[in-house]
């Protein structure tokens, strides 16, 4: 059976959803292929083909294969291009064998990957306000940014709260809401938060430490969730987060991109590479070389493993520091990054040993 996903047209899509899978299940037809027609760009945005992924999961329990295929893909195939016959098409390829699964992993880690995206949305959302904050600060002549590694730490949110009721901050309010651990004297301090706001301009500065206590919030409640979906892998968990650069927060947002078993979806770490967008494409015609830059791939996991490899780099006697400072010279930094992600990426690919207690094994 094959099935056309478009953009628009969702809600008439999974209303008939349901009788196309009774009609399967009758049949005994348990083979099912689903193309998307949606972009890598665009499975940001809307992605039609997960509602009906789920309710194909949950109406035929007992079917042998469910695949969501790449329309770039097919394309490439010789054979009928129309929208009308497009899913008798789908059907006839998936029969001859000539469609690539897509890699969608189980419920459990599409939740996962949900939840870690809705927290990924949220902290661009803070780190946005904390920069308008900055921003306003700025305007209004307190340079708290440049005696305060944070402006939105303990002691930097004590001053901002006694500024958005005052308007103005003297010597002793500085003493009183500063931390012992602050590098700058309270002197420096006040030097740098000389300035005064009017009545409006204290409730647009109390409005803004309101969103970012509000965001806050919601980033400490999805922690709790994505803490709780990710109990069943505590032991990949703590394999991802030996690797150097990788935090625990970032561990989470990888696996639940990748899943914790990747080795079991994708058959070698260069496959895993180009699905994450961390290798350049082959871009050939002709003998002649047109472009080798990276492929659009993953935006979520190939970011974080952007961040992760700078962390990496940054860390002193790793073979990652070692091999990047000895080559960003020659090849650049941004591809010297992009392959020290990929190199991490890889490590992640591979799958744990299990050594007894008491044996060595050479790795």
């Amino acid at each position: 059976m094959g099935v056309k996903c478009k953009s628009g047209g969702q809600r008439a899509e999974n209303a008939g959803i349901r009788p196309q899978c009774s009609s399967v299940s009758e049949k005994g037809k348990p083979h099912i292929s689903l193309k998307k027609r949606c972009s890598t760009r665009e499975y940001r945005r809307t992605v039609p083909w997960c509602a009906i992924y789920d309710q194909i999961e949950e109406e035929i329990p007992a079917m042998q294969s469910l695949m969501v295929v790449n329309a770039s893909h097919m394309r490439n195939l010789p054979g009928r291009k129309k929208d009308v016959k497009d899913a008798e098409w789908i059907a006839q390829l998936l029969q001859h064998g000539l469609l690539s699964k897509s890699f969608v992993p189980d419920k459990k880690v599409r939740t996962m990957r949900e939840i870690s995206r809705y927290r990924i949305g949220y902290v661009n959302d803070r780190t946005r306000y904390i920069n308008r904050l900055e921003k306003f600060l700025q305007k209004h002549g307190f340079k708290l940014s440049s005696v305060m590694n944070s402006i939105v730490g303990l002691s930097g949110m004590k001053m901002l709260d006694v500024l958005s009721v005052k308007g103005e901050l003297t010597l002793d309010d500085v003493k009183t809401c500063s931390n012992r651990n602050l590098h700058k004297k309270p002197d420096e301090i006040h030097v740098a938060m000389n300035g005064r706001l009017n009545d409006l301009e204290r409730m647009v500065l109390s409005e803004l430490l309101d969103w970012i206590r509000k965001l806050d919030e919601k980033v400490a409640r999805f922690d709790t969730m994505l803490a709780d979906a990710s109990k069943e892998y505590l032991a990949h968990l703590a394999i991802a987060v030996s690797i150097p650069g990788i935090n625990h927060d970032s561990a989470l947002a990888i696996l639940a991109e990748i899943s914790p078993t990747p080795y079991k979806d994708f058959e070698t770490d260069s496959r895993l590479c180009s699905w994450a967008g961390v290798v350049p494409r082959n871009d050939e015609s002709a003998g002649k070389i047109k472009s080798r830059k990276i492929m659009h791939g993953n935006p979520y996991v190939k970011g974080m493993l952007v961040q992760c490899a700078w962390g990496a780099v940054r860390t002193r006697n790793s073979e990652f520091a070692q091999w990047f400072w000895v080559r960003q010279g020659r090849i650049g930094q941004k591809k010297a990054i992009i392959a020290v992600a990929r190199k991490i990426l890889s490590l992640l690919t591979r799958p744990p040993i299990l050594v007894p207690v008491g044996e060595l094994v050479e790795i």
